[in-house]
């Protein structure tokens, strides 16, 4: 599992499948170049709140995916969570089952 980092990667993105939750919007789309990885990359907008709230959602959205994404995670696949305002105070154990249920909606979807 790496972490996606470059703008290009980003904006290759918009135009994948999405998956809506409350916490979060995820976007997947296959990458070729992945091989057998699972690649994330993670947005926070400052419309959200202040750098107190973005970073804490940042760290919860991170926490999260490190404990989904290599269980259900489709290998040779790119996501990015774009967190929503509702991640800062979901029920951890909401937000993880939110992030079980997206990514198997895309995976389901894909096949």
């Amino acid at each position: 599992m790496s972490a996606i980092r470059k703008r290009q990667d980003f904006l290759a993105l918009r135009n994948g499948r999405k998956a809506g939750k409350p916490g979060f919007l995820l976007v997947s789309r296959p990458n070729e170049a992945a091989g057998e990885g699972v690649r994330i990359g993670l947005t926070v907008t400052k419309k959200i709140g202040g750098a107190v709230v973005r970073n804490r959602i940042r760290r919860r959205l991170r926490a999260a995916s490190r404990e989904i994404f290599p269980q259900f995670g489709v290998p040779g696949m790119d996501y990015v969570l774009i967190a929503r305002k509702a991640a800062y105070d979901r029920n951890y154990e909401a937000l993880l089952d939110d992030m079980k249920r997206a990514l198997l909606s895309l995976a389901r979807d894909t096949k």
